[in-house]
């Protein structure tokens, strides 16, 4: 069985690094203030509820992949210092997403029962992102954050955007054959 995932084009990968050019798509998302695992599975259990049903037709809708969270801030990625509190940051506001299946427009997507949950069309953007195994944690979050930084560096690549820590197995997947990564909309 297959996962749908959003669409893009690979334009360039070098190792585990990639630059990637992605279509629109629709999320779901709810901003869960907590540290970076508890917004987590906070903003995760919201999310599955309104896909499971509750809805206000009462449809459920396919899971996706990635889970997405994203640190909410408003400062601009520095490029020249490591990574640490613009991807994890305790007690900061986190945006968890899912990605809504691509028969879904804005127009017959089922409207959330929970006011937390905003549906947003994503507009083309192309960015770099880098793709590891294991189980994602603040720790190795920081860790590869810093490596997609250290890569865009190299490779005279900038953001203006937090960078976005996405997940695209379910908890009961054994970290070798788990697929993580971390991206950076790029200017």
């Amino acid at each position: 069985m297959s996962i749908e995932t959003p669409e893009y084009d690979v334009l360039q990968k070098d190792g585990n690094f990639e630059i990637r050019q992605y279509k629109d798509y629709i999320t779901a998302s709810v901003e869960v203030k907590s540290n970076y695992r508890d917004a987590w599975n906070s903003g995760f259990r919201i999310l599955a509820d309104y896909i499971f049903g509750n809805n206000k037709s009462k449809t459920h809708i396919a899971m996706t992949a990635p889970v997405t969270e994203q640190n909410v801030t408003n400062e601009k990625l520095d490029m020249t210092a490591p990574v640490t509190s613009t991807v994890v940051d305790k007690g900061k506001k986190y945006i968890i997403s899912f990605s809504m299946p691509a028969k879904y427009a804005m127009e017959n997507l089922p409207e959330p029962v929970n006011k937390q949950i905003k549906l947003q069309k994503v507009k083309p953007f192309k960015a770099a992102a880098i793709i590891f195994r294991g189980y994602m944690n603040e720790k190795s979050a920081m860790k590869r954050a810093a490596d997609l930084q250290l890569w865009m560096r190299q490779n005279n690549l900038s953001t203006k955007s937090t960078l976005i820590l996405a997940q695209y197995n379910p908890p009961w997947i054994l970290g070798p054959f788990r697929r993580n990564e971390i991206i950076a909309k790029l200017d």
